[in-house]
């Protein structure tokens, strides 16, 4: 296996292996310039591409919270061997932010803020749009709840998971329907519009794990790979929606988090529309519906019953979180 490194560094990036040994993220190596991780990546080369974009456009303009990648000899922050994509960046000893303190979602709000407002304006040719899609995606969800509920009525008789779905499934129809109803109030295509122009990012996994300390306590942002073109609100909505689910619906702190959030990336009407029409959306449910009906499973496991009830279970403090967002 060393030897796969030792070939991958100096024929791509003409490095010299040093010798190294296998961490959780990767490989790390010693080399001529010092200590590097290697790691084979799983994403398409266009998406490697867009991260490196987006990384390199946050270092120009001062955001500094990133490890950018190592250029080929070639130019490119890739390099194939053995029909894999292999990405170099230089080691740093960090640590993920521990999600059982408050305080850290409140550093992460900012750092979040900060985040959204600095990448705006990447002009990216590998960049993928998806706010484009959202309408269309929830209206695909809604007509497959519908079935799903035709399904449960033909069958002679209901399981556990079943009668949950019937008794909940007004609620959650509703929900979908005001979401909808929300976007189209603050005008979707304008949004769509806002996006393109402005050139706005999602990072879509922005959570502890992805957020790392080192030992002076400087901040490192990780997990790129998975950004789109989106409005921000999106990130926002699904960290609230983590820090409440760690810190049992707490949202005197939400609020906290929000301020954090707008000190660094102001929010205009429109985007306080979309997060509440995004918090509105079930996704949860509806993620768990298909996980169970449209994948045809056999029998309802436990798990599944624990994290749907788990799911049911919040509703009343999600309508509190929803009557708070109604009044920002």
């Amino acid at each position: 296996m060393e030897d796969n490194y030792d070939k991958i560094l100096w024929e791509g990036y003409g490095l010299r292996f040093l010798g190294g040994n296998r961490i959780r993220t990767g490989y790390l190596c010693k080399t001529d310039i010092g200590l590097l991780e290697i790691r084979k990546s799983n994403s398409q080369k266009k998406r490697i591409l867009f991260e490196h974009d987006i990384k390199e456009y946050l270092y120009q303009k001062g955001f500094h919270h990133i490890n950018r990648f190592i250029m080929t000899q070639t130019a490119l922050p890739y390099y194939t061997w053995e029909e894999n994509d292999y990405v170099v960046e230089k080691a740093s000893e960090t640590q993920h932010l521990e999600e059982d303190d408050k305080q850290t979602f409140l550093t992460g709000a900012k750092l979040l803020g900060k985040l959204h407002n600095t990448v705006k304006g990447l002009n990216s040719a590998s960049g993928y749009f998806t706010a484009k899609n959202r309408l269309e995606v929830y209206e695909k969800r809604r007509i497959e709840l519908l079935k799903i509920k035709k399904r449960i009525e033909k069958q002679g008789s209901y399981s556990s998971l079943d009668l949950m779905i019937k008794q909940k499934f007004a609620y959650y129809i509703e929900k979908i329907e005001q979401s909808k109803k929300l976007f189209l109030e603050a005008d979707y295509e304008k949004i769509v519009e806002t996006v393109s122009k402005q050139k706005t990012i999602c990072h879509n996994a922005f959570k502890g794990e992805n957020i790392r300390q080192d030992e002076n306590g400087n901040l490192l942002v990780t997990g790129f790979s998975k950004c789109t073109y989106d409005s921000n609100m999106v990130d926002l909505a699904m960290y609230f929606r983590r820090y409440l689910k760690k810190q049992q619906w707490d949202i005197e702190v939400v609020e906290k988090m929000f301020y954090a959030y707008a000190s660094e990336n102001t929010l205009s009407l429109q985007d306080k529309k979309i997060l509440l029409a995004l918090f509105i959306y079930p996704e949860k449910f509806l993620s768990l519906c298909n996980e169970y009906y449209n994948k045809r499973r056999v029998c309802v496991s436990p798990a599944m019953l624990e994290r749907m009830e788990v799911c049911i279970a919040g509703i009343d403090s999600n309508e509190k979180m929803i009557k708070w967002l109604e009044t920002i």
